[in-house]
């Protein structure tokens, strides 16, 4: 490992809420001199709002672009483009945080830039908290509790079924992209308390616990959660 490089850190934002930033995340952010931030879904702009206040007046920020496209080979080179671009910067002596909502290491743009990081260079990873934490949290009611089993989903299909008769609690991430195949299974089933939380922990969140909300287009920071052992008030703490 060259001492020279510069260190890249992956940091985890959290869902959204500027006060659930963690003081190590704080820490990093004042010291980097370069800010990387995933340029997706609105995500760039919710990101920067998040850690704007805690960045030096030094640090520059570079939005990077990661193709959507159904072409894995096209999207693997967005992702190799933009890890070479993180090299750069590094081996200049620059450290790099590299902004993700939620965590880095789930569902995060993050973990494709380390895929292509060479052995050389230093990484430290700062977890963020995950959005279906925080909306556990901001409606007083536990995921699971004893031996319950908990599963988180980001697809629906026959093996998503089989996982959620499983289980006590089942957290679905990525909803928008399944929210009409959810309704449908969901509309057939009476064992699951349902909850959908859009933009967990800002002054635009919403919580819905009618399943019809999924027969519309949910937004994309959008997280259900299902119970099987829930309380009954939801969305009113």
């Amino acid at each position: 490992m060259n001492t020279t490089n510069g260190t890249l850190y992956g940091i985890g934002l959290g869902p959204g809420d500027p006060d659930l930033l963690t003081l190590k995340a704080v820490k990093v952010l004042q010291n980097a001199d370069l800010i990387c931030v995933p340029n997706s879904k609105g995500q760039s702009s919710t990101a920067l709002e998040i850690v704007r206040p805690h960045l030096s007046p030094k640090a520059s920020t570079l939005a990077m672009g990661f193709s959507m496209s159904p072409d894995v080979e096209t999207r693997r080179a967005a992702r190799r483009e933009n890890a070479e671009l993180i090299q750069e910067h590094l081996r200049q002596g620059q450290n790099v945080a590299f902004l993700t909502l939620g965590d880095p290491m789930l569902y995060s743009t993050y973990s494709y830039i380390l895929d292509y990081l060479p052995t050389e260079f230093q990484v430290e990873t700062v977890p963020g908290i995950y959005s279906f934490s925080a909306i556990s949290s901001l409606l007083s009611q536990p995921l699971v509790k004893g031996e319950d089993k908990l599963a988180v989903i980001c697809s629906f299909d026959e093996a998503s079924k089989t996982i959620m008769q499983s289980t006590e609690a089942v957290v679905c991430m990525k909803v928008s992209a399944y929210h009409q195949e959810l309704y449908n299974y969901l509309s057939e089933q009476n064992d699951y308390q349902f909850t959908l939380m859009t933009d967990a922990g800002k002054p635009s969140q919403k919580c819905y616990t009618d399943i019809s909300i999924l027969q519309e287009k949910v937004p994309y920071f959008s997280t259900a959660i299902l119970l099987k052992n829930a309380n009954e008030e939801q969305c009113q703490k």
